[in-house]
């Protein structure tokens, strides 16, 4: 029992007490009701830290929205290696991009602005990484504007041409295979060139740059060469991080990339050279690949969950299972009426003192068929509804009030107006010794102006009934 009235004093769903009752609680609690709010109030607790963990942890998707914006002008910088051109040679020959017995050799040209720069870079395959050249280190510059100055650079672009070997091009160590050889591997069909970009994306919780590849294929025929036109997207990250406020943190990274294929013939790379180098060449090209910036750029705005954001999250969610408070309440509002009923009816029968109503009569029940009465159960049942029902209306104030006016008359008619007028001036003189006494206090104790003094030939006039007996202020 102890147990239970501990959680009945948990109960936060109690309905207030009506005044008339001689409870001296100011809410009505009960055990339902403190197990639904020890219930309740744990699961909530619960939520709340586990949502507040995620939180911390950053494991609740932010608001994320990407949307594209056209750039004039910007720049890009690489020191790892980022393009990768890998053949895939379908036959097993000897790798042609080696530096010594080379066959075809991959020269990096510059474009800055429309003009093809002398000197070109020969890239060769390792052996660690045959088939293969990288390009590691360089600047790309995307320049539209309008206006030339000098705080912007100039547009920046590379070319990279497959060529057969020449000894001009190569470094000091390198040489060409002999003629035989290289004729021999150009009438062959070879494979697939696989174009391979490192890009990168920001990881929203750590903050770090991941990197990942994206691959292309193209047929590597040296009799059909292919020209490819590589756009290098480029997107811009912007974090906000702030807990209350806004806190943005922007990162560029290289995302993505398209590229464009169309057939050419050998001889495309020396009329392109022609009108735009500045000394023409004429050589053999077996494939050309082309890399720019694209004007069109991603700008994803991350935000990330603030405090704000995760209290309503929080204060919904226990909203909602707070629901069942209307459930405890109702339940509670029910238990009340119906001991104030129950106290209401053994006022009036005291046998019913200690038994529910309904338990009290079944006892009566019983009783009633061994006395051989054999009363219906639709009788105690009627019985059991016209308590409660009378009950209920002697509960109401208007009731009350009503019967209070009842005994205001019968005193009135037994003893007159001028005993109801007298009863303002009852009560009791304030002697400490009667707080120790437990003797029955006598009549006169309770009159504040003797009874001798009073005048019960004074005049009453104009009084209602209903005023008699309002307080005198």
């Amino acid at each position: 029992m102890k147990f239970l009235n501990i959680i009945e004093r948990i109960d936060i769903f109690g309905v207030p007490i009506p005044l008339l009752t001689q409870a001296n609680n100011q809410k009505f609690q009960s055990t339902l009701g403190g197990i639904l709010s020890i219930l309740l109030g744990s699961i909530s607790l619960a939520y709340f830290l586990y949502i507040v963990v995620q939180w911390s942890n950053n494991l609740i998707p932010p608001n994320v929205s990407s949307k594209q914006k056209t750039i004039s002008y910007t720049e890009f910088s690489f020191s790892k290696p980022l393009i990768q051109i890998t053949l895939q040679d379908l036959t097993n020959d000897i790798d042609p991009f080696r530096k010594t017995n080379n066959i075809i050799t991959p020269l990096l040209y510059t474009i800055i602005n429309s003009t093809i720069l002398k000197n070109p870079i020969p890239l060769f395959s390792t052996p660690e990484y045959s088939y293969q050249i990288t390009l590691s280190n360089g600047s790309l510059v995307l320049n539209n504007l309008d206006s030339i100055d000098n705080e912007h650079l100039h547009m920046k672009q590379y070319l990279i041409v497959l060529t057969q070997c020449s000894n001009s091009s190569l470094l000091d160590g390198g040489y060409c295979a002999d003629k035989n050889i290289i004729d021999e591997y150009l009438s062959k069909f070879h494979g697939l060139l696989f174009l391979t970009i490192s890009l990168g994306q920001i990881n929203q919780i750590t903050r770090e740059l991941e990197v990942f590849n994206k691959q292309y294929y193209t047929s590597f025929d040296t009799k059909s060469p292919i020209y490819s036109q590589i756009m290098l997207k480029q997107q811009e990250t912007i974090i906000d991080d702030g807990i209350l406020f806004n806190n943005y943190k922007r990162y560029n990274t290289l995302n993505n990339y398209e590229m464009i294929n169309q057939q050419i013939d050998n001889s495309f790379a020396s009329r392109v050279f022609t009108y735009m180098s500045e000394t023409p060449l004429n050589l053999d090209n077996y494939g050309c690949y082309l890399f720019r910036i694209d004007n069109i750029s991603i700008v994803e705005e991350v935000t990330m969950p603030k405090l704000g954001q995760i209290l309503a999250q929080i204060g919904s969610i226990v909203q909602l299972l707070f629901l069942l408070k209307f459930a405890a309440i109702y339940y509670n509002s029910q238990l009340l009426e119906d001991e104030l009923l129950h106290d209401i009816i053994s006022m009036y029968y005291p046998d019913v003192k200690g038994y529910s109503l309904k338990n009290f009569l079944q006892k009566q029940f019983f009783q009633e068929e061994n006395n051989k009465k054999q009363p219906s159960i639709q009788s105690l049942n009627s019985i059991h509804k016209t308590l409660l029902q009378s009950a209920r209306k002697k509960c109401r104030l208007n009731n009350i009030i009503y019967e209070i006016s009842r005994i205001q008359f019968i005193i009135q008619q037994q003893f007159g107006i001028h005993i109801l007028k007298a009863s303002h001036l009852l009560g009791e003189k304030f002697e400490s010794h009667h707080f120790c006494t437990s003797n029955e206090k006598e009549t006169n104790r309770f009159l504040v102006k003797p009874i001798d003094s009073i005048d019960f030939q004074e005049q009453i006039t104009n009084k209602e009934p209903l005023e008699l007996l309002l307080r005198q202020f």
